[in-house]
């Protein structure tokens, strides 16, 4: 995709779905085009196996669909990738699509479409019109069908008649009636319920002196409206309609009789993006009651830019004037404008003399009530602090449209005042990109992308930051992009980069006034929530790092919440912006004393390796335990292995971030106990980079700690997964050693563990006999021991190497024996193991049918305990022995979910073995 001789590749979604590259096309329809549209239309964003799913078959999903999608994305990257377009990425918990230097005809329409807004009523913005709208190429999602689809395809058709009566509006304000009259009446029959249309076409009706065909056009789309929805048009038709009747020399605006303030502050100049808020903010605006949005968003996300960007483009819709006021909630915690000010503020905007202004603030409020009826006008109320600042200044009869900016939610007007709420997020990607090309231009982007690259990581999609960095970038026009990208990588750097040099307008300054906002115990927990690692944290962590019970922590996160600090992604887990915690970080250093910081980190470090012991049990109840690390609360439980894999399914970017931490900080008993808590899991889901990284960080821990017996378990574990990242004689030195420290420390049950992973090890290097050596010496003691459970495992694995030496009666009798056990001790791992072998000797012993029975009952285990990689194994096994039987279908869905389990794990050998099946099959 970089190569400069790459060809230009083009996605498009606006007609059928397909992938262009110069004069190569190929066109995607039916459940590829699905998926490729959702994909495409979440670009540089994660679309979970789940909603991709729904999205190609709707309700109810069929019985497989995870197995499904994957070979739908296996299918669609092939396709790409012959075009060259490399842009599906596997990322937990399902895909992403990058579109890196490709473009999408949604983005450059919309991109065009937000240029002309911009450009006003004018020539420039028709001509951007016209290029936006030659990107459409008939219908949308052409060719793919189902319920998203259709949902989809009449979004993007609403977008595309948006566009079309915007165009029509500018050519109004031009004075090209005549051309709008032709093109409206076409737009008409093919949207019969488009108000604003109607609009347009009676305007420009009346415009060129048709009078009566104008009143005509009313009638019949009231007339149908009536009859079809059972509806009556908007007080704002019917008002065109009665001026039209009237004769009014300019029907855009009734009389008045007192001043028509226009208070907005000048509109954004180089305003990007937000083409999604500024559609959602329309739906919420557009009845004729009272219409009241909050817009919130931490600091810096562009609140303020956002809602006067749609104050100005929709001005037209409020003839009888627009009034605004800074509430200023947050430039000073002590002194926010009182409802009051703000009410003799507007009722001198509004012509009331100030003689006639009661001095009594509920007084005032009914006099600015009383003004404003019956009038169509629109309050802007910005930098709102709380509902009691933003409650008096409300209108009371329909007609008016309040929009307020708030980086604290609100939710109190929604129950009070059924106010529409919009949360603001930070940009995607390809939108902070976009942004910096409008500031910087796109040449000065191109000459650098990789210090572009930087830009974009550290902004994180904040809009401030981002209009800081091109404020600077466009101050020194002449240095490199790679100063600023320089500053950016270095954490102790970054938030100085985001500075303008005025001590009001920098990242720094937004987030101080959030943070002085915040009462005591909430801005502790938030400057401590800014020392934690990883980049989110769930309550029982966060009860620990605040030293405080989960229900009073609880509610402190809620403050944060509702100051947007910090965002919950789903119950009981919190999310702070990038930035944000680092900031926070920052005073936590300055404002914290060192040893409450440190004292907080350990209490939140032992707290995610309790957690991490209890989830390992719960995956592994047989597991030869450790001493636990020490508890400062009560620890959750975990009801089945199901709900320990999804807790570390979603902390374990958190737990290894504790394990670095823990080595930081110098606490190596947690750094090698959170190895251990988490070697269950990584072993299940195959991921063999991470629990080779935890184990190296354990290992130096334990020579650290200088106790035989910690580095005779971390050198055993160690070493096994060198021999499961292929690294055989680096995992045999550690092995080697875990045997001499266990046999000094006379362990005998670790000693047989040991033997047991040497005899696999031995067996992989292509050396069974040897490797069965070590397997009986495991056998025999465990025996001594008098351990069921791991005696059973050495069976297991005494059967599998005698099945690898072609001795079938002896591996079945080993192999049928440690079933026996593992059944009565109901240790699902180890049965599962067992099957497997046995499998694999019916397969070799030509019963394909009982090799069925046998790999089936062993997948259905290894689901059951989250085995993601052997169960990739089993499913190659159990379309081996469909083939064998002649059971074409059944045999390929087996390899195309095995191979969709072995990309996902990057099993690149693996993988290519099954597609040489599937090719053959």
């Amino acid at each position: 995709m970089g190569d400069a001789t790459a060809p230009a590749l083009r996605f498009r979604l606006l007609g059928p779905v397909q992938l262009e590259a110069e004069d190569e096309r190929v066109t995607f329809s039916g459940k590829q085009g699905a998926l490729l549209a959702a994909l495409l239309l979440h670009a540089g964003r994660v679309v979970s196996t789940q909603r991709l799913a729904e999205a190609i078959w709707g309700d109810p999903l069929p019985s497989g669909s995870a197995s499904r999608v994957r070979m739908l994305v296996s299918e669609v990257r092939r396709a790409c990738a012959a075009l060259g377009a490399d842009v599906i990425e596997t990322q937990r918990p399902g895909y992403v699509l990058k579109l890196g230097a490709a473009r999408l005809d949604v983005a450059c329409f919309q991109s065009q479409v937000s240029l002309a807004r911009e450009a006003g009523h004018t020539e420039e913005a028709l001509a951007r019109y016209d290029e936006a709208l030659s990107w459409w190429q008939g219908a949308p999602l052409a060719g793919v069908t189902g319920s998203f689809a259709e949902a989809q395809a009449d979004w993007l058709d609403g977008l595309r008649l948006d566009a079309l009566e915007e165009r029509l509006g500018v050519l109004l304000s031009l004075g090209r009636s005549t051309e709008v009259v032709t093109e409206a009446r076409a737009l008409t029959r093919e949207a019969p319920f488009r108000e604003r249309l109607h609009g347009r076409l009676m305007r420009a009706l009346y415009g060129s002196g048709r009078r009566s065909e104008a009143l005509e056009v009313y009638r019949r789309f009231r007339d149908r409206l009536v009859d079809e929805l059972g509806l009556e048009p908007t007080s704002e038709l019917q008002r065109l309609q009665q001026w039209i009747i009237k004769a009014e020399a300019s029907p855009q605006r009734p009389e008045t009789y007192l001043p028509v303030p226009s208070q907005l502050p000048a509109a954004p100049a180089s305003f990007t993006n937000r083409n999604a808020e500024l559609r959602e903010l329309d739906r919420q605006l557009g009845g004729d009651g009272v219409g009241i949005a909050v817009i919130s968003g931490p600091g810096g996300i562009g609140k303020t830019w956002l809602a006067l960007h749609w104050a100005h483009t929709r001005r037209d819709r409020y003839p009888d004037g627009q009034l605004y006021v800074n509430l200023r909630g947050f430039d000073d915690p002590e002194e926010p404008v009182p409802p009051g000010t703000a009410l003799r503020h507007f009722l001198g905007a509004l012509g009331v003399p100030p003689t006639v202004v009661p001095e009594e603030q509920e007084a005032q409020a009914a006099l600015y009530r009383s003004v404003l009826a019956d009038r169509r006008l629109l309050v802007v109320l910005d930098n709102a602090r709380d509902s009691a600042q933003v409650t008096p200044l409300i209108p009371g009869r329909p007609g008016c449209t309040v929009l307020v900016t708030s980086r604290n939610r609100l939710v109190s007007l929604h129950a009070t005042h059924s106010a529409r709420l919009l949360e603001v997020g930070a940009f995607s990607d390809e939108e902070a990109r976009r942004m910096l090309s409008h500031h910087v231009g796109p040449e000065t982007l191109a000459a650098d992308p990789a210090s572009v690259a930087v830009l974009l990581e550290h902004s994180h999609g904040l809009p401030l930051a981002l209009a800081v960095l091109a404020a600077r970038a466009s101050a020194h026009a002449d240095f490199p992009l790679a100063v600023l990208a320089q500053e950016l990588r270095d954490p102790a750097t970054r938030l100085d980069a985001l500075q303008t040099g005025d001590p009001g307008a920098g990242l720094r300054a937004v987030f101080d006034s959030s943070y002085a906002a915040l009462d005591e115990a909430a801005g502790r927990l938030f400057l401590l929530l800014g020392t934690a690692p990883g980049p989110e944290i769930g309550l029982p962590a966060a009860a620990a790092l605040a030293g405080l019970p989960p229900a009073e922590t609880r509610a402190l996160i809620g403050v944060l919440e509702t100051a947007n600090l910090v965002r919950q992604l789903s119950p009981g887990r919190y999310w702070t912006h990038d930035l944000v915690r680092l900031y926070a970080a920052e005073r936590a250093e300055a404002d914290l004393p060192g040893e409450t910081r440190r004292q907080a980190l350990v209490r939140l470090l032992e707290t995610y390796t309790a957690l991490a012991f209890t989830a390992d049990r719960a995956l592994f109840p047989h597991r030869p335990g450790i001493p636990a690390p020490p508890r400062h609360r009560e620890i959750p439980g975990f009801a089945d292995a199901s709900a320990a894999l999804a807790w570390f399914e979603t902390e374990l970017p958190c737990l290894l971030a504790a394990q670095h931490l823990a080595a930081e900080l110098g606490l190596d008993a947690v750094a090698w106990q959170l190895a251990w808590g988490l070697n269950t899991f990584l072993v299940r889901r195959s991921y063999t980079r991470e629990r080779l990284a935890c184990w190296k960080i354990a290992m130096a821990a334990a020579d650290r700690l200088d106790d035989p017996h910690t580095s005779a378990v971390v050198h055993w574990h160690t070493g096994y997964a060198h021999a499961a990242a292929g690294h055989l004689d680096e995992a045999t030195t550690h092995l080697d050693r875990a045997l001499e420290l266990f046999e000094k420390e006379q362990d005998r049950s670790r000693l047989a563990q040991v033997h047991h992973t040497i005899g696999w090890v031995w067996s992989v290097r292509g050396q069974p006999r040897r490797g069965l050596c070590h397997a009986r010496t495991a056998l025999r003691l465990q025996r001594e021991a008098g351990d069921t459970v791991w005696e059973a495992n050495a069976l297991s694995a005494v059967g599998w190497i005698r099945l690898q030496l072609g001795e079938y009666e002896a591996a079945r009798e080993a192999c049928e024996q440690a079933l026996t056990l593992f059944r009565r001790h109901h240790d699902c791992a180890g049965e599962a193991a067992t099957l497997d072998s046995l499998g694999k000797l019916a397969f070799l012993q030509g019963a394909y049918e009982r090799a069925l029975e046998y790999y089936g009952h062993c997948l259905d285990l290894r689901k059951g305990t989250g085995n993601a990689f052997q169960s990739a194994d089993t499913l190659v096994a159990l379309g081996d022995a469909h083939h064998a039987l002649g059971n074409t279908a059944e045999a390929r869905t087996a390899w195309q979910d095995a191979l969709a389990l072995y990309d996902s794990q990057h099993r690149r050998a693996e993988a290519g073995q099954v597609r040489e099946k599937l090719s053959h099959g």
